[in-house]
């Protein structure tokens, strides 16, 4: 429970710098107004947040999103887009040529690194003990290499994420280690 929670405080992390702020509360994570495209409203940071941690402060109306890094959310007008499950993952196998890169629509901060082999591009973030793997683009087979990549940018860190889907599959097939459900609710 202790790697999930540093799993969704990373991952809360990333996207109030995605976001431009937002406000960090015991339970929660919430921006304010609507955030970007595929980021969410809200992030819980704790298995306890309820409903009001999160949705007197948010824009609730209709597109917002909150993540339930628990799946213990009941959110009434919400339904789920999907379920995931936060991952720690292996240190990867080393792979050559992945590289820092820039021209992604990321934000350039000592934090964050967008590393690319060819087509293939993985965005780390070094939150409070961890480093979150995200936004991982590529065929199966780049997966350990990227997580390596992940790991040798911030070297020393535990690699976290999460994955659904046959994404999900992938990781688990290649060594991640489930640490626990999360649930993507939209209204």
């Amino acid at each position: 429970m202790v790697r999930a929670r540093l799993a969704a405080a990373e991952n809360a992390s990333w996207c109030a710098l995605v976001c431009g702020g937002g406000r960090f509360g015991p339970r929660a994570w919430t921006s304010p107004r609507r955030t970007p495209e595929f980021y969410p409203d809200a992030v819980t940071l704790t298995a306890d947040a309820t409903t009001a941690d999160v949705l007197p402060l948010i824009d609730a109306s209709a597109g917002c999103s909150v993540k339930d890094s628990f799946a213990t959310l009941e959110l009434p007008g919400f339904s789920v887009l999907f379920e995931a499950t936060w991952i720690a993952c292996g240190p990867g196998v080393p792979e050559a040529g992945w590289e820092r890169t820039t021209g992604h629509s990321f934000p350039v901060d000592d934090a964050v690194a967008v590393l690319a082999r060819g087509e293939d591009v993985v965005v780390a973030h070094r939150g409070e003990g961890v480093v979150g793997l995200s936004n991982f683009a590529g065929p199966a087979a780049s997966w350990p290499g990227a997580v390596a990549a992940v790991a040798a940018a911030f070297p020393g860190v535990p690699v976290v994420g999460y994955e659904h889907g046959d994404a999900l599959d992938i990781a688990l097939a290649h060594g991640a280690e489930p640490l626990g459900p999360l649930r993507v609710w939209v209204r």
